[in-house]
């Protein structure tokens, strides 16, 4: 147990009385660490920290306390236990940890008289009197070691960085302790560097500490990562402290020896994940200086005379310098441009290529598929009342889509640029269901439809619709096949020139976009994308990811103006489960993942089979053992009250029928 893990969980909202909850979710009050009189200056957010606009403190409850009371981090922990009734255990990891903060403090005082030994050797390095005070740097006879101490957020000196003069290797930090200081997630410099956020609004992430304090003499807002590269801890920790901060952005800032392209990438994919709307550039160090430290010894300001590229631009110089062959660079880069989504930097990219190629950009933004965006055409994109009242005249003829169950139909009608959720659980019919959409959609209303199965192979597919249209068990085709050689013919007539399938598995949505450009400029034109499933997509790792993901799926039936239908899986409590003893209906928020797909749908079914509700008998259990019960949850327009359908399969037939639903 650690009490201040469970005094970090405790509400500031609870703690702080003066707190009144405003309109956008979040809790404001007079700051009351500074004081003054607006009422709104200090906010808490949904996340359990604090920021005040005024005073520009931020932080934790723990760092809330040390403010308010001008105490420091043991002080706050005493008073919050008291505050909370909490008591701290002789066995709590906060009395070792306070034994080592303690320890440490000695050990700073110690080493700082030691400092005269190393003092000339800082001051070739370009660090200033101040700068040395502030990061309370010393020396350690013993070791024959710079000390470079490591402050965690609250000002607590967790561990020690050590700059050996004899021997390698050169530097070499504390051991992990748990709770404590763990290298991988660690920070350095970030109480001092804080100061000058608000300022630069701009964050540095440096290789080493020397760089960091070098960047921070100058005025510069720098941390340094302490591992081998950064981490989705470093990450999620930078994201939180740019969230207070308008118009802010991180820099990377590798060291210029070459070896700088794995770091990035590592750390533009994490960014990507896990805080994706945060804008990274990269500060290409001038030739003749190896890191920052060089620059501050060279005289250089660091925040003028390094270039900053976007990190993608970035990426893609270093992909050209490290492969010669041509096609290799083309195929390479294609593929990581497809990731790419700000289209300022798409166009940067395209220029880049267009001079290292030697080829028109017309001809490079063709191959990267880019659209140049003119004024003219932008003009486009204003519409006036009576614009807006034809495009509205229109929607009399507008197509609607139905997916040939009646009820269903009635309920809802698909159109262009929608996109349907069906979800389900495993095993539960969700392939089988939109088989029968995707046949009516082909046969009988003849609309194109391109069908991404990431699972299922396409010869599986074609089973299943083969089954349906001549009406016979699934084992049962291959012999029907043999028995019936006009059956290739039957079945060319059904969906010849209407269904395509792509059983290419792990795609992205930008996959998925450059197949539906395909087919419209080679083959013909798209109505309806179906996706099974959308679990089964490349580039939904994270949370975040997922939830980018789900949003672009509006941004692709918009642009591509076809009706999108997308599968999903339900997490495990949304699969049928008892909960409390009562059968437990899916819900939209049973929908797995973060729950992003499902408010991305302009319709949303949910679909469970009848015979696994654990409170039929089992009489009724073998009466609905082919019944499927499928529920509208959500719907743009809903068309009538019905919301809950009963499907009835027929194995002799392969065929869903729906009917009159009964009392559950």
């Amino acid at each position: 147990m650690n009490i201040v893990d469970v005094i970090r969980g405790k509400s500031l909202v609870e703690y702080i009385p003066e707190l009144k909850l405003q309109s956008d979710g979040t809790y404001r009050c007079a700051c009351p660490i500074h004081g003054g009189h607006n009422d709104t200056a200090f906010v808490v957010y949904p996340d359990n920290r604090y920021y005040c606009f005024g005073c520009h403190s931020s932080g934790d409850i723990i760092r809330y306390v040390m403010g308010r009371d001008g105490c420091s981090f043991e002080t706050a922990i005493h008073t919050l236990c008291d505050d909370f009734g909490l008591t701290i255990s002789d066995t709590d990891e906060y009395r070792e940890h306070s034994s080592i903060v303690q320890r440490n403090d000695e050990w700073i005082g110690r080493m700082r008289k030691e400092l005269p030994t190393v003092v000339d050797y800082l001051h070739k390095r370009g660090l200033t009197d101040e700068t040395i005070e502030a990061y309370q740097l010393g020396y350690s006879d013993k070791l024959k070691a710079l000390t470079i101490p490591m402050f965690d957020e609250w000002h607590r000196p967790v561990a020690f960085l050590y700059r050996f003069f004899e021997g390698k290797p050169k530097y070499k930090n504390s051991k992990n302790v748990k709770g404590l200081f763990t290298k991988g997630e660690f920070l350095f410099g970030l109480p001092q560097a804080q100061k000058n956020l608000k300022e630069t609004r701009t964050l540095m992430l440096a290789e080493g500490a020397f760089d960091c304090m070098s960047a921070v003499q100058q005025g510069n807002c720098c941390v340094a990562y302490c591992g081998i590269s950064i981490t989705k801890s470093h990450v999620e920790r930078i994201k939180g402290m740019l969230k207070t901060v308008e118009n802010s952005k991180v820099v990377l800032c590798p060291d210029n020896d070459g070896k700088a392209s794995k770091f990035v990438r590592r750390a533009r994919d994490l960014f990507k994940n896990h805080a994706p709307k945060t804008v990274v550039k990269v500060a290409v160090i001038p030739d003749g200086y190896k890191d920052f430290n060089d620059m501050l010894i060279g005289g250089k300001d660091i925040a003028a005379d390094c270039i900053y590229l976007p990190i993608d631009l970035y990426v893609v110089m270093e992909m050209i310098a490290e492969e010669e062959d041509r096609e290799v660079q083309e195929r390479n880069i294609l593929d990581y441009v497809r990731t790419v989504g700000n289209p300022v930097v798409l166009q940067d990219i395209a220029e880049l290529l267009a001079r290292t190629w030697g080829k028109g950009i017309d001809v490079v933004k063709a191959l990267l598929n880019l659209k140049d965006d003119t004024t003219e055409e932008k003009l486009k994109d204003i519409a006036s009342a009576t614009d807006s009242f034809r495009a509205l005249e229109s929607l009399r003829d507008e197509e609607y889509f139905g997916v040939g169950f009646p009820n269903i139909d009635k309920a809802a009608k698909f159109k262009r640029k929608n996109v349907v959720i069906l979800g389900a659980a495993s095993n539960s019919g969700k392939t089988e269901n939109l088989l029968e959409w995707i046949l009516y959609w082909t046969v009988k209303l003849r609309k194109t439809v391109l069908f991404f199965s990431l699972e299922m192979p396409k010869e599986d597919i074609m089973k299943i619709l083969v089954a349906k249209i001549v009406q016979t068990r699934r084992y049962e085709v291959p012999e029907y096949i043999r028995q019936h050689p006009d059956t290739y013919g039957l079945i060319k007539d059904k969906l010849e020139q209407c269904l395509y399938i792509v059983d290419k598995p792990g795609l992205t949505l930008d996959g998925m976009e450059e197949y539906v450009n395909l087919m419209n400029t080679r083959v013909q034109g798209v109505d309806i994308v179906a996706v099974d499933y959308f679990q089964k997509m490349r580039g939904r790792d994270t949370i975040a990811a997922e939830e980018l993901m789900a949003e672009r799926t509006k941004d692709f039936a918009k642009k591509l103006n076809v009706l999108f239908v997308v599968l999903s899986q339900l997490s495990k409590a949304g699969q049928g489960k008892e909960q409390g003893g009562k059968w437990h209906e899916p819900e939209q928020k049973d929908l797995r993942g973060s729950g992003a797909i499902g408010d991305s749908g302009d319709y949303v079914f949910l679909l469970w089979r009848r015979a696994l509700d654990s409170t039929l008998s089992p009489l009724d259990k073998e009466k609905y053992k082919y019944d499927s019960m499928i529920k509208l949850v959500k719907a743009r327009e809903r068309r009538s009250e019905d919301e809950l359908f009963t499907l009835v399969y027929n194995p002799a037939t392969s065929r869903l029928s729906e009917k009159v639903t009964e009392g559950m």
